[in-house]
């Protein structure tokens, strides 16, 4: 096909075989009936518009319905193509006879062509070359007409005939195209769907025989593995050791259980490959069911369920396979037995149904929601597939159950009346034929089903058979594994195993699986102290009894899992440090990842081995004694902090009251001086002052009634003032006051600036003048400036901002620094600058000395406690690492820098409050 990519070439070759064969002759016959109804429908218009016409008219029609239906009943199966050719020629064929004869082409008819042209190609798979030919030739005898039929043509009305005919045409090989390509994407989507299922077919055909291949080599490791251990527990190789005896019942008892479930695997490959052979033969029902019954009854009593079997009436002969049959009693009694709590009844009835049997197992469990009623037959449905789950299963048995009612062309069906109210599960069986079937075909089949299965072994080419094969305790043991589950659910507490001794680390282990429970228990409790919990909700609470050292988990448990286990304990701060390991049979990536998220310390899948397990223990287990030890050493050195920050503060004092001895002696001296002129000068005040009261007490003893008296002490008191000169005894008791207002004055500010210093309470941080601070620190040492002749400067910018701080440790800073200043100043003199500035959003504080000065290589480990440039004895070494430690709390920076001449900087950086 031109239109079609040369990728298409192949394809388009096997659409036009497809064709051909299979399609084109169902179109042909199509269009052949469409045509041949309207072509019948038309007889009355040619009646009625040309009745001179008519007879020609028919004999025509006529003569193409004969075509028609010699296609549809002849050629259209022999010859496709020829017939679709032979079908759109000859209806074009008649309408143009029909036009000729109709006035052509003057005349209406032409409209019939045009419509045909259109039509044809959705009707029937022409290819657009096939169609462009045919329309070609149909078009060229309508524009000849007028040189065929006689009469006036007027022009313009063939003109516009021709050019609808000719668009028509067009119309149609357009049709064509679209609808050829349309076809040809539809048959490339059909050959895909049909590669696919046949690839599905194959895949499902590959994986039912390798199901089977794998099923029976299982077989053989599994025998090898059952009839030994059977043989042991008989006791053929001698007495077996209670404690052994154990292990090899619990190894028994899952090997029997692994084997029905391969066995049901194998039925299920068996029934999907359609390699199922059924053995039908005549059975007596009554007594398969009754003899289940009787097997599973010691299980239903040690449950406290009640168990019964019916028989209503006569029951008609059925013809079914009995193994296969008793599979299924055994499935849907097992699942009564399973889902029925102690307490509850269970009831098997076998009654006529017509020609069949119908089988009915009634319970009053947990019943199911009238949404699972269908899916409970599905392969591997689960009603319950949380991880928290009360019972287990693999959704297999159910699902084996329909697969062989329905190959005996019976059927299956649940109902219940909802959750809680019990499940009656209904088997209708017909009668059915017996099958005839050979010795070898047989025994074969015998040796492939059965509870407990034989195996073929290659080396030997012969049948090893299980002891005790078909009876019931191999069986019903699924159902005997049930009741165990129950019972030890139902016990008050997990027995736990007898542990290490009191010593030893603990481990909470939580599994849902009696069996597995106390193996753990048994494996781990050699070494370590076990409690041992059915579910992750008892994990729990055993847990916040007393905490343990280690936490093994299953993963799908009943009330909490695993998962759920592992969350509350890492959500709980008390228990976040327990480790927790995770041991399930899932081991896919995704659930491993899910559980270490969940802060689960290791994930451990089964099966294990015994001293994988117990390394992992102890690496865990040693983990966390590491991490308790390292909290304990935590917490000593969190102490210990606290105490060094207590020692730090009240180093800090101690040295603060160091500066101030050292200040004491300059301090002292100068607060003798005013101290001694105030005394002296209180001293001569009080002499003046005893002088005064002398003159003042006479006058104080006169008395105004007696004048006489008045006078002569009058005479007295004068006499006594022309001895003292009273002007110049005042003037003498004002400058001694004066003298020692000023002296306490100077002795006021000096035990302020020294309270400001001392004080040990700790002020809050809040806007500092850095001027005033280092002027009062500066008077505290003029003593010892005067002393040493040292001569002090200081300049501090007009609007220096003030900055945020605690201003009692930054005068401990300054005077610090200054102290140091005057020490390397004290044998030779010089001069102190202090140097207050801002620098951007800093404030700079420069306090220079031209003392000796500082190597620059050991500047830096002058702020080390300890090291000191001074000499023994007077010099601790800590008042510089504590002027960095205040500075660098208020965000700033100290360091000591040589001068180039002589001496040393010492300079405080500290951001601005601004």
């Amino acid at each position: 096909m031109w239109f079609l990519s040369s990728s298409d070439t192949g394809l388009c070759r096997e659409y036009r075989q497809d064709l051909h064969a299979h399609r084109m002759g169902e179109s042909v016959r199509t269009a052949a009936i469409v045509v041949f109804t309207m072509n019948v429908a038309f007889v009355g218009l040619d009646w009625l518009a040309f009745p001179d016409k008519f007879e020609s008219f028919l004999t025509a029609r006529m003569a193409l319905n004969f075509v028609l239906g010699a296609l549809y009943f002849g050629t259209s199966r022999r010859f496709p193509l020829a017939s679709q050719t032979a079908l759109c020629m000859a209806t074009g064929g008649l309408l143009l006879w029909v036009i000729y004869g109709s006035g052509a082409p003057m005349g209406d008819y032409y409209v019939g062509l045009m419509l045909a042209m259109v039509g044809l190609p959705v009707l029937l798979p022409l290819e657009p070359g096939h169609t462009a030919v045919m329309w070609s030739i149909l078009t060229a005898g309508f524009l000849v007409s007028p040189m065929v039929v006689e009469g006036p043509i007027d022009a313009k009305t063939y003109a516009i005939h021709s050019l609808f005919l000719a668009s028509g045409a067009f119309t149609g090989i357009a049709s064509s195209i679209f609808l050829t390509r349309f076809r040809l994407r539809d048959f490339a989507k059909r050959r895909e769907i049909e590669a696919a299922h046949d690839d599905l077919k194959e895949t499902d055909r590959i994986k039912s025989r390798f199901t089977a291949n794998m099923h029976h080599e299982l077989r053989t490791p599994l025998t090898l593995t059952l009839a030994p251990l059977e043989a042991i527990l008989a006791g053929e190789f001698g007495p077996v050791p209670d404690a052994l005896s154990g292990y090899l019942k619990t190894m028994h008892g899952n090997a029997l259980r692994l084997l029905k479930l391969i066995n049901n695997l194998l039925d299920l490959a068996k029934v999907e490959g359609q390699q199922f052979n059924l053995r039908r033969q005549r059975v007596d029902l009554a007594t398969i069911v009754g003899g289940i019954v009787d097997g599973a009854r010691p299980l239903a009593d040690r449950k406290g369920i009640a168990l019964s079997a019916t028989v209503e009436g006569s029951l008609p002969s059925v013809h079914v396979d009995s193994d296969a049959i008793e599979n299924v009693v055994v499935n849907l009694v097992g699942n009564a037995l399973k889902f029925t709590e102690a307490g509850g009844r269970i009831e098997t009835r076998l009654l006529a149904n017509g020609d069949g049997v119908r089988l009915t197992v009634s319970d009053s469990g947990a019943g199911l929601p009238s949404d699972q009623l269908e899916r409970v037959f599905d392969r591997f449905a689960q009603v319950d597939s949380s991880a928290t789950r009360k019972h287990e299963g693999t959704g297999i048995g159910l699902s084996l159950v329909k697969e062989l009612v329905e190959l005996h062309g019976g059927r299956v069906w649940a109902e219940s009346d909802g959750l809680g109210r019990g499940t009656r599960m209904h088997v209708d069986l017909p009668p059915g034929e017996a099958d005839a079937i050979a010795f070898s075909e047989a025994e074969d089949d015998t040796s492939r089903r059965g509870a407990a299965a034989s195996t073929s072994l290659d080396a030997m080419a012969a049948e090893i058979e299980l002891p005790g094969e078909g009876s019931d305790r191999h069986r019903l043991v699924d159902l005997e594994h049930n009741v165990a589950r129950w019972e030890a659910a139902g016990e008050a507490r997990a027995a736990e195993p007898p542990g290490a001794c009191a010593g030893a680390p603990e481990i909470v282990i939580a599994d849902d699986n009696t069996e597995m429970r106390q193996f753990l228990g048994t494996l781990l409790g050699t070494h370590y102290r076990v409690r041992l919990a059915r579910n992750g909700r008892e994990a729990l609470e055993a847990v916040r009894e007393r905490m343990p050292d280690l936490v093994v988990t299953d993963v799908m448990m009943p009330e909490m899992s695993g998962t759920e286990l592992c969350q509350a304990l890492k959500n709980d701060p008390d228990t976040r440090g327990i480790p927790v390991m995770l041991v399930s049979s899932k081991a896919d990536r995704e659930m491993q990842i899910e559980g270490l998220e969940l802060g689960a310390d290791d994930y451990v899948t089964k099966p294990f081995h015994p001293r994988e397990l117990r390394a992992r223990v102890a690496g865990l287990l040693k983990m966390h004694a590491l991490q308790d030890e390292l909290s304990v050493r935590n917490e000593r050195l969190e102490t210990t902090l606290v105490e060094l920050r207590a020692a730090e503060v009240q180093l800090v004092q101690t040295e603060r009251l160091a500066a101030v001895g050292e200040l004491a002696a300059g301090v002292a001296h100068e607060m003798n001086n005013p101290v001694n002129f105030s005394l002296n000068a209180a001293r001569a005040l009080k002499t003046a002052a005893e002088e005064m009261v002398q003159l003042a007490r006479p006058l104080a003893q006169l008395d105004e009634r007696e004048p006489d008296q008045l006078i002569e002490q009058v005479g007295k008191l004068r006499l006594r003032l022309n001895d003292i000169d009273f002007e110049e005894l005042l003037e003498e008791v004002a400058q001694l006051s004066r003298i020692v207002a000023d002296g306490l004055e100077r002795t006021g500010r000096l035990v302020g600036d020294l309270r400001d210093f001392t004080r040990s309470e700790r002020a809050g941080a809040a806007p500092v003048d850095l001027a005033k601070g280092l002027q009062s620190a500066l008077r505290l040492f003029a003593p010892s400036l005067k002393d040493h002749k040292i001569a002090v400067s200081i300049r501090a910018d007009e609007h220096l901002p003030p900055v945020l701080a605690d201003g009692r440790s930054l005068n401990q800073v300054f005077v610090n620094l200054i102290d140091n200043a005057i020490d390397a100043l004290a044998h030779n003199g010089g001069k102190i600058e202090v140097d207050a500035h801002l620098d951007g959003d800093r404030v700079i504080v420069e306090i220079r000395d031209d003392g000796p000065g500082i190597p620059s290589s050991g500047a830096d480990r002058l702020f080390d406690p300890f090291v000191t440039t001074k000499g023994a004895g007077r010099g601790s070494g800590l008042g510089l690492p504590i002027c960095r430690r205040i500075v660098h709390a208020h965000g700033g920076e100290i360091s000591l820098v040589p001068r180039k001449e002589r001496g040393t900087i010492a300079r405080v950086s500290l951001p601005s409050a601004r």
